[in-house]
């Protein structure tokens, strides 16, 4: 194995950049390489043409196992369009706001909420869980869903987030997803800050 494969495993495996772009390994796919003793090794990266430009790198498979991807085509889209400032003005604003329309709303379905340094948390009867967060490094909102699963949103027009992926606004997808869990949710409005 050469030192440079296993720099750029190493890297990967911690979800550095990578020739400008992000690896990811799942959870699962460590596990199996660590129970296995498996190194995980990048190769083919260099030379990598019109994959780059579909956000596809091409990846190593180490006996049958996908090692790596860049993942979704909406990562580190469009966060250009605002500055630091703004990005956390904008981003702390609507987690603040659908914090506030949950925790008003008092409703029984929802176990825990918390807001803490730019992550919302909110915990469902039944162990379902939202978590949707700032992350600065792409100036986008990050949202994890037991519905929808995850989705990146972008700066959109005035002070919204949007999907790139779906096309529609965090506010919409989070209302939609809760409400499927918790249907007593249906009358929240998150439309407006």
């Amino acid at each position: 194995t050469s030192s440079v494969a296993m720099a750029v495993a190493r890297r990967m495996l911690r979800c550095e950049p990578v020739l400008g772009r992000r690896f990811f390994l799942s959870a699962a796919t460590r596990s199996v390489l660590q129970q296995e003793g498996r190194p995980a090794l990048a190769v083919g990266l260099a030379g990598a043409g019109p994959e780059v430009a579909r956000n596809r790198l091409p990846v190593a498979s180490f006996a049958g196992v996908r090692l790596a991807s860049s993942g979704r085509g909406d990562v580190d889209q469009g966060g250009e369009q605002i500055d630091e400032t703004q990005f956390h003005a904008r981003a702390d604003s609507v987690l603040n706001h659908l914090h506030d329309t949950i925790d008003n709303a008092d409703l029984d379905c929802v176990d825990d909420i918390t807001l803490e340094d730019g992550v919302l948390n909110v915990k469902l009867e039944g162990g379902a869980a939202f978590v949707i967060n700032k992350h600065f490094a792409t100036k986008q909102i990050w949202y994890a869903s037991p519905v929808s699963g995850a989705m990146y949103f972008s700066p959109g027009p005035a002070s919204g987030w949007i999907s790139q992926a779906r096309g529609e606004s965090l506010e919409a997808v989070f209302s939609e997803d809760l409400v499927k869990l918790c249907p007593a949710a249906a009358d929240l409005d998150f439309g407006s800050q």
